[in-house]
């Protein structure tokens, strides 16, 4: 006939429960007929229930090593560690692992490009922001850095926390680059240098601590003093521009006045010079004629003294009026003569009656 396993639970539950009563600790069930057929049941309960912890484990095992595939996507790499300790690298896709604890696997994103900003709003914003130039200004800066990982083994093990390295780092590097320029230079002209400097100074940084990030580039996104000394600042650079009107005006008034005085005195100069050549060119000409006459005189002393007698007079009466006068023509000479200058016509008069002639 049909067991009826639910009877026989019963009768199983009685029997393993203590007597009651002065009973013989068989239980008040009913009974199976035979006593191997009740061993047989024991026997195949024990079976069972072995049987089910062996699928059990069967499972946890499946499921367990199951647990050790991954797949790593075209843009990452994956990082196993063995027992906590970096083991290997693997490439994209389908990969496996000694599942827990044995072995874990860590993806890191190496194509991404990652950016942060900094300065922003907040009381942790405003105290990055907040720098010292090299002329003892503060300044107010807010700038944008673009990075990526370029080694994934060195990014996941070397520093403990990149991201927060790498802003840090940001921060330092600004503010030792904004120390070494001025205030008008990070405000108008300056800023692409600025931003050069400030990405080289943080890789080096990056590479001294080994994080495995590449700065891509650090752009400048606001310069502005702050709200506080916004009125002394103008006030300052108004004075300046003043200072730098009035040194721009005594550059040019020095430029235009020393200019001339230079001419003027080059001028005076070559004057000096040329009277000097004139009078030195004179005075020896006059000497080698001296010469050349003393050594004429001593040749003929007589006809030397006439000759230069005869030079005296043409050089002293060459230029005025000579009047000749013979016999007793003289007598009348005052009111003969004209007062005035004589004319050119005079030349060509007959003599006088007195015999006067020109």
């Amino acid at each position: 006939m049909p067991m009826d396993w639910e009877e026989w639970q019963k009768t199983r539950q009685k029997r393993s429960s203590p007597p009651r009563n002065g009973g013989d600790g068989r239980g008040g069930g009913p009974q199976f007929p035979g006593g191997n057929l009740g061993g047989l049941f024991k026997r195949f309960d024990r079976f069972g229930g072995r049987l089910s912890w062996l699928w059990f484990v069967a499972v946890f095992l499946v499921v367990w090593l199951g647990s050790g595939f991954f797949t790593v996507e075209p843009y990452e790499r994956g990082l196993v560690k063995l027992f906590g300790r970096y083991s290997r690298q693997v490439e994209q896709g389908l990969r496996y692992h000694w599942p827990w604890p044995f072995e874990s696997v860590i993806k890191v994103n190496y194509t991404q490009t990652r950016q942060f900003d900094l300065g922003g709003g907040g009381s942790r914003g405003l105290e990055e922001a907040t720098m010292l130039t090299g002329d003892e200004n503060i300044v107010n800066i807010q700038f944008m850095v673009l990075y990526k990982v370029d080694d994934p083994v060195a990014y996941a093990f070397n520093v403990f926390d990149p991201e927060k390295a790498i802003r840090d780092a940001a921060v330092s590097a600004m503010r030792e680059v904004i120390g070494r320029n001025s205030i008008d230079g990070a405000l108008t002209e300056n800023r692409g240098h600025i931003q050069e400097d400030t990405k080289s100074t943080l890789q080096a940084m990056m590479d001294k601590y080994s994080t495995g990030l590449t700065v891509d580039n650090v752009e400048l996104q606001d310069v502005h003093v702050p709200a506080d000394v916004i009125q002394a600042f103008k006030d300052v650079t108004s004075a300046r521009e003043d200072s730098e009107r009035s040194v721009n005006e005594a550059t040019g008034y020095r430029n235009n006045v020393i200019p001339e005085a230079e001419a003027r005195a080059y001028a005076m100069v070559a004057q000096a010079q040329a009277y000097k050549a004139e009078r030195i060119n004179r005075a020896q000409g006059e000497a080698a004629r001296f010469l050349q006459l003393l050594a004429e005189y001593r040749k003929a002393p007589q006809v030397t003294r006439e000759r230069l007698q005869l030079e005296a007079m043409d050089a002293v009466l060459g230029s005025v009026d000579k009047y000749l006068m013979s016999g007793d023509g003289g007598r009348g000479v005052l009111p003969i003569l004209p007062l005035s200058a004589p004319s050119a016509s005079m030349g060509n008069q007959a003599p006088n009656e007195g015999g006067a002639d020109r």
